[in-house]
């Protein structure tokens, strides 16, 4: 009995043993998962605070490197252009510049944005981040889209140390830059003026502009206009309107300030600038001739500065005119340029054009039908098929392969989407409206009772060397600022298939002439696009501005360049209103941006500036 209860006994104790040594065991184990839990736990932390380094570098580069770098590039394009260089074969950042080029890329990311503190990451941690920029080079020289441009590259890597409590981790970044330099499409500004005219005309409240604006001289401010993009002078001041406070000075003073309070105070919501450089209006480098008939648009074989023109010769040839007699061979008309069975350019329009209609199928076709005299011809290019087919005046049909958009480059190079028109438009219009359109409509969407007049793949610059007139509003199939809204995508599903920015865009341009709203034009107009009339004197007009008849809202969305501001309303003192003609809502199209997207063959400036940085990554390491 006595020895059973010792072995219970002593394998009780046994048991408490293994028990006590496997409680021991798990205890180890615990604690040792918790340690490595909370090691786990702090390297994930600073990890991920590297990695919020590495990010916070690549945003510092695309959001900074651009403003560091266009001061440098503007002085080396001056210069450029000041010694005649060429460039199809000629840098316009010198080689011995270039590693001062990498010196100050560099010194400004690691003395501005190396650091990334706790409290911009909720307390976790903070990362170091170190960059190293280096061979920095020439990547191509191209004239062959009609804009000319080079490229330049250089190296970069980043390393991001993150720490979070003890832990430390670091991520590696490595890759390039693309530096674009091109001649600045003029399209770039929202509005740009030589004379602003604002001594007799000023900006008043009411008026909103949404994007980069600049005159070379004469800005005028009355009451409280809005400018939510950058605005710059080159003269020193602008006028600033007294309208009823009294403050003891002039009607209208000119003066370097941002404001004449109480009187006038407008809302530059991104500075200004009145002491900003001029900017040249054209001085054309391109040709809009040579574009429409499938020539390279910027060919100049004797380097003057100028495009080539085109010889009597080259004319009948490209139009497919015989006999070509006399230095004005070419009868009045309209020439959808090809060789027969394909387009090989543009349109062209010899004489004036009464009517120019445009038109979007809505299913991948874009109409124009072009009026001159009793004459009418009807061009209709399918973009899914890839033809265009022509109705002549006397009622015979041409299809042909290709469509007439740019910037394909069609025929002998150059790029097309171009009409050219040598005299003038009587006016170009879209389909009418289906319903009335109410006075301060939204600027976008534009109502539903507007018909646009471009298709979703038109590319398309209308130039005339006189007057052009407009009739109707000018809209795309597919808004760009609601491209990315699910309601509108969802009732346009080819605006939803887009993969991208859209491609639309419209420049309407007169060489020699004004733009003119004619009388009938309809209120509250919707005008899309990029409108130019360059020459002196010359700007955007509207006739009967004055007659004390309200029109509604412009809404302007693109760019518009003119030699000199023309009235197109009335302020009222008493109203504090526009109270006849338009008042002006000009939003900017982000897409014309550092001159991203262009009207094929705009007129650029004449010197080079930067248009974009590109960062492209290749190798991503943690360690």
């Amino acid at each position: 009995m006595n020895n059973r209860k010792g072995i219970a006994l002593v394998t009780a104790l046994v048991l408490m043993m293994v028990l006590v040594a496997v409680i021991a065991i798990l205890t180890l184990d615990t604690l040792s998962e918790i340690r490595q839990n909370k090691h786990n736990l702090v390297a994930s932390r600073a990890r991920n605070v590297a990695e919020a380094g590495a990010t916070y570098a690549l945003m510092s580069m695309d959001a900074n490197l651009f403003s560091v770098l266009q001061p440098l590039v503007d002085g080396y394009a001056t210069s450029f252009i000041a010694a005649g260089g060429d460039p199809s074969t000629d840098y316009v950042i010198p080689q011995n510049e270039w590693d001062n080029m990498v010196t100050s890329l560099q010194d400004t990311l690691n003395s501005t944005y190396n650091h990334l503190p706790a409290s911009d990451l909720s307390g976790v941690g903070s990362a170091t981040i170190t960059y190293e920029i280096k061979d920095f080079r020439i990547g191509s020289m191209s004239t062959a889209s009609g804009a000319q441009y080079q490229t330049y590259t250089a190296e970069y890597k980043v390393v991001s140390e993150g720490s979070s409590g003890n832990g430390k981790r670091r991520i590696r970044e490595e890759g390039y830059l693309v530096f674009k330099l091109g001649r600045a499409s003029l399209s770039q500004w929202l509005f740009l003026v030589e004379n602003a005219n604002g001594q007799e005309a000023a900006w008043s409240t009411g008026n909103v502009f949404d994007g980069p604006v600049h005159a070379n001289k004469n800005w005028g401010f009355r009451g409280h206009p809005d400018f939510k993009g950058r605005v710059t002078g080159s003269d020193g001041g602008a006028w600033f309107w007294d309208v009823g406070c009294g403050d003891g000075l002039d009607e209208q003073a000119f003066l370097d300030a941002a404001s004449r309070p109480p009187c006038t105070v407008p809302d530059f919501q991104q500075g200004y600038n009145w002491h900003a450089p001029e900017v040249d209006l054209p001085t054309n480098s391109l040709s809009q001739t040579r574009a429409a008939l499938g020539l390279d648009p910027a060919e100049d074989a004797d380097h003057d500065g100028v495009p080539d023109p085109v010889t009597p010769a080259a004319l009948c040839f490209r139009l497919g005119v015989t006999p070509c007699v006399g230095p004005s061979p070419i009868p009045d008309g309209v020439y959808l340029v090809n060789d027969g069975a394909s387009v090989t350019g543009g349109i062209y329009v010899q004489g004036n054009l009464d009517e120019l209609y445009l038109a979007a199928g809505g299913d991948g076709t874009q109409t124009y039908r072009l009026r001159q005299g009793a004459n009418t011809w009807t061009i209709v290019v399918d973009y899914a098929a890839n033809n265009t087919t022509v109705t002549r005046p006397d009622g015979t049909v041409l299809t042909l392969a290709g469509v007439p958009n740019g910037p394909a480059p069609l025929g002998s190079g150059g790029p097309t989407g171009q009409i050219y028109v040598t005299g003038s438009i009587g006016a170009v219009r879209a389909p009418a409206r289906t319903a009335p359109v109410e006075h301060e409509s939204p600027d976008h969407p534009p109502p539903a009772a507007i018909p646009p007049a471009l298709s979703l793949e038109t590319q398309l610059n209308i130039t005339a060397r006189g007057e052009i007139g407009i009739l109707t509003d000018l809209i795309y199939e597919c808004d760009p600022v609601m491209i990315s809204d699910s309601a509108y995508i969802s009732s346009r599903p080819r605006c939803g298939a887009v993969s991208g920015n859209l491609p639309t865009v419209l420049g309407i341009f007169s060489e020699t002439d004004n733009i003119v709203l004619k009388p009938g034009v309809v209120d509250e107009i919707y005008l899309w696009g990029a409108y130019l009339a360059a020459s002196p004197d010359k700007g955007l007009t509207v006739p009967g501005f004055d007659n004390g008849v309200y029109r509604g809202a412009m809404h302007l969305f693109g760019s518009i360049i003119q030699w000199e501001d023309k009235f197109r309303g009335i302020w009222d003192n008493n109203t504090q209103s526009i109270t006849s003609g338009y008042r002006e809502t000009f939003g900017y199209d982000r897409r014309f941006e550092n001159s991203r997207l262009v009207p094929p063959n705009f007129p650029t400036t004449s010197a080079f500036q930067l248009q974009s940085i590109e960062t492209r990554r290749l190798t991503y390491k943690e360690y």
